[in-house]
């Protein structure tokens, strides 16, 4: 009897234990020219893409969302508030191309309320990195999440100077990671997603051997959630002229576990978002 109850008291311990994780649902997303598509578009356009972009949201079910390509505080609020009223814009940028603000901003929105939120362009680094990136942090229970949502160089123009400039701009990050710029208290988990605009140079679908970004990134102890999945079933950007499929939409996770990332079917964008499924206890 006394055997039994103990047994009990186990599972009854093991229940509660898994009633108190808090699992979310986090997406990056490069939405194209948000909205509309295109640089330019007419007033058509932006309402059908932020009509479509607002329903693959709604099909997806994301906690928080990483955004990249977002033109518009405005209209990215305008797709969300029929989602609910727990949905929120932590924060969308304003990095400057030039003397005028880029229509290429990231942005962050949630579900949840954000405890503290930032944007802030890259340094004048080595390589001159272009845009930056945006902070927002969240309680979830007792643990403290720390996202970072980035748009790193594309791959126009030379591939050295791509290259480097967005291993500079990984540099800056991870000294942002680890400082936290002094204003928020250390976290216990960190979310690190967005448009790498590179892939993974130690496989075979590579396209910039030698690149140190993800490098960086593993030594940091930041894990990849594409690990050990096969190149063919992690497209999310399809091949397009003389652009193959490629794979440059990234999560990467520092204090959750092993989460795997999937691509989600969608439209809307010439990206596929991707998901992943933390568990904070």
């Amino acid at each position: 009897m006394i055997r039994l109850f103990v047994v009990l008291l186990g599972l009854v311990l093991v229940a509660s234990a898994a009633e108190e994780s808090t699992t979310l649902r986090v997406v990056t997303w490069n939405l194209q020219w948000f909205p509309g598509g295109r640089n330019g578009a007419s007033k058509a356009d932006q309402d059908r893409q932020i009509v479509l972009i607002r329903e693959e949201i709604r099909k997806i079910n994301p906690d928080i969302l990483l955004l990249q390509e977002v033109g518009s505080a405005g209209a990215l609020e305008e797709t969300l508030k029929p989602l609910g009223p727990e949905w929120k814009v932590a924060i969308v940028s304003q990095f400057k191309d030039g003397n005028f603000i880029s229509g290429q901003q990231v942005a962050i929105a949630a579900k949840i309320p954000a405890e503290a939120v930032w944007a802030e362009s890259w340094d004048r680094g080595w390589a001159g990195a272009p845009r930056g990136y945006a902070y927002a942090s969240f309680v979830v229970g007792k643990k403290r999440l720390a996202v970072y949502c980035i748009h790193l160089k594309s791959n126009l123009g030379n591939p050295p100077a791509n290259t480097s400039k967005r291993e500079d701009a990984m540099e800056q990050l991870l000294g942002h990671v680890a400082t936290g710029r002094d204003r928020v208290p250390k976290p216990d988990a960190v979310i690190i997603g967005g448009d790498f605009n590179t892939d993974d140079p130690d496989t075979p679908a590579g396209q910039s051997p030698g690149e140190r970004t993800f490098g960086m990134l593993r030594k940091a102890g930041f894990r990849w959630s594409f690990d050990w999945v096969d190149h063919k079933n992690r497209i999310t950007c399809p091949g397009k002229g003389r652009y193959p499929d490629a794979c440059f939409d990234q999560l990467f996770t520092k204090g959750l576990g092993n989460s795997i990332a999937i691509v989600v079917p969608a439209i809307g964008s010439d990206h596929l978002p991707v998901l992943i499924a933390v568990s904070i206890p």
